[in-house]
Parts: structure tokens; sequence; C-alpha cells
């Protein structure tokens, strides 16, 4: 049996959708890239470097407490 049982869903504009698939499908598909994803920022190995603009701050601000 699969022990993938929980949805993880977000909402997107179409067109940022559509980019992630093609880029995803690359590295192995939509959901390979995204657990990994999600992996990587449970274990502290995912850095984002904040836009010039940032649509949510409070997503680079940095965070001491783990």
């Amino acid at each position: 049996m699969n022990k993938r049982t929980t949805f993880l869903t977000v909402r997107l504009q179409q067109q940022t959708h559509h980019a992630f698939r093609d880029k995803a499908a690359r590295y192995g598909g939509v959901s390979e890239v995204l657990r990994e994803l999600v992996e990587a920022f449970i274990e502290d190995r995912l850095t984002v470097i904040p836009p010039v603009t940032p649509k949510k701050e409070s997503l680079y601000v940095a965070r001491s407490e783990n």
C-alpha cells in the first residue's frame, strides 16, 4: 500500500502552473519536485533568495526558532 495519502494543494496563476509543470517534467515530474521541495524545507536544506520586490516579506525574514 502506498503511504502517500495526504495531499498538498496550492492555487497558482495558469501561466505559473504551466511553467512549473514544463520545468518539473525535466526532473521527474511535478509530484517528485514538490516532494523534494517540501522535504528540503522541513530539513532546512532549502534556501530561497528573496526577489527584488518581495510579495510576501514574512517569508524572507531571518528566523531563529526551529
